[in-house]
């Protein structure tokens, strides 16, 4: 009687350090695998590089979800992940803000920029306003469009122009310096 307790001890002892070990080791991999999409949320790179990239055109249709436009990403190769990117797209700025229409993307793009694009408000012309685009052209006056954002033209108020780039903040001294 007390061979066969023992035994039983060893054995119960056995299984539950075996069931430790499987759950600890299922623990650490999901652990892993949850990290590495938290990471990617906020750094997920481009698919390809700018020397290597393609652009593709996509069509959005009206009502859309972020699920349905990630799934057609991911199928055009513009993307690596469609959960990935509806997560981004829930966290970003841009949340719901999805249009229909037809979009040149690129490989080369990264997820957080093809959402700008996405979202970006069409201007009467059709193209990207200037609170959404970069490279919106503006009216200079005298009947011609200049594109701005591209670093050619007038520098914007950064200091590039007339005090060595040592600009001021607005309204006051930086460091008691008049």
């Amino acid at each position: 009687m007390k061979v066969s307790h023992i035994i039983g001890s060893v054995l119960d002892t056995v299984f539950k350090i075996a069931l430790l070990v499987l759950i600890v080791s299922y623990t650490y991999k999901y652990a892993l695998e949850a990290y590495d999409f938290g990471y990617r949320v906020f750094a997920e790179e481009a698919v390809s590089t700018p020397e290597t990239a393609k652009v593709i055109s996509i069509y959005i249709p009206d009502g859309a979800t972020a699920m349905e436009i990630g799934e057609a990403l991911e199928e055009k190769g513009l993307i690596k992940d469609a959960r990935l990117f509806f997560v981004q797209e829930l966290l970003s700025g841009h949340h719901g803000e999805l249009r229909e229409g037809t979009y040149e993307l690129s490989s080369a793009m990264k997820p957080e920029e093809m959402i700008k694009i996405l979202t970006a408000k069409p201007s009467e012309d059709g193209e990207a306003s200037a609170e959404e685009d970069d490279t919106a052209t503006q009216d200079d006056g005298n009947g011609k469009e200049s594109e701005s954002g591209d670093g050619a033209g007038e520098p914007e108020a950064s200091g590039e122009e007339g005090n060595g780039g040592d600009a001021q903040p607005e309204g006051g001294t930086e460091g008691g310096q008049e």
